[in-house]
């Protein structure tokens, strides 16, 4: 929703009544989180059918990868602290599925951007930690929170995906959409 707001996008965000597993599946991580954007959009449409009528439904879903383990929202402090642990100092996959929906027509596409964080150092560390702002992210972080605290953090590819949502793809799947 940030990438939205810093873009000017009048919006209204509805929460998908999905099921939305902190530990991904392991394997296709792109096929499981195209699947889970694409469930929170029919789950929204299900839902509010006449909200939805003739309007975008955008649904995303973000899961990082670690070498071959796919890693989702951490659980608590601990895993937190051990997912992050991980993927420090080393390189790890952000892939981010969106699904668009309008007047019955879908799209959907998957962007994948390679992250490489370096460690911030055990004080920075912990107190990000103690701050519970790892809660709800892929990966136990956002790029922009943790920039903006000082982290290093390299990006191949597409910020955007990193924080959630591709933008530039998404603008490109809903140019020419017709009404």
């Amino acid at each position: 929703m940030q990438i939205l707001r810093r873009e000017g996008v009048d919006f209204e965000s509805i929460e998908a009544l999905v099921d939305d597993p902190s530990t991904p599946p392991e394997g296709d991580v792109a096929g499981v989180a195209a699947a889970l954007a694409r469930r929170k959009a029919e789950a929204v449409i299900a839902a509010h059918p006449t909200r939805c009528a003739g309007a975008f439904v955008v649904a995303a879903d973000t899961i990082c990868r670690h070498g071959s383990s796919s890693v989702g929202k951490a659980e608590s402090v601990a895993d937190a602290r051990r997912i992050l642990t991980q993927m420090l100092d080393g390189e790890h996959d952000v892939v981010t599925a969106v699904t668009v929906s309008r007047a019955g027509v879908w799209r959907s596409f998957v962007d994948v951007a390679r992250v490489r964080m370096e460690h911030p150092g055990p004080e920075a560390l912990e107190h990000f930690l103690a701050s519970d702002a790892w809660r709800g992210k892929a990966g136990a972080y956002d790029i922009e929170e943790r920039r903006a605290a000082g982290w290093t953090i390299h990006c191949v590819g597409d910020e955007d995906t990193v924080g959630g949502l591709p933008w530039k793809r998404l603008q490109e799947t809903m140019e020419g959409w017709t009404r």
